[in-house]
């Protein structure tokens, strides 16, 4: 699970770097389908799944938003909208 959260904070802080806000929102619904069928397929109680499925969606959207201010200080060519 370890390697999983180092892997979503790598694909998070990537789209934080490129993209803007819909391609995160896109990632968050899929990953929340993906992580419900991952919890409830693999015998986790309802309580455990919750916490797996918030965790991982604290993961990617913390390393989104470093991406976002990494970007934004690394382009300091004028203003630039970031969202």
């Amino acid at each position: 699970m370890g390697y999983a959260a180092i892997a979503l904070a790598a694909l998070g802080f990537a789209i934080g770097m490129v993209f803007r806000l819909q391609v995160l929102l896109m990632l968050i619904v899929l990953l929340l389908f993906f992580s419900i069928i991952f919890a409830f397929g693999s015998g986790m109680s309802i309580s455990n799944g919750l916490l797996t499925i918030m965790a991982l969606q604290t993961v990617v959207q913390g390393s989104y938003f470093l991406g976002l201010i990494a970007r934004s200080v690394l382009t300091s060519h004028g203003p630039r909208h970031i969202l």
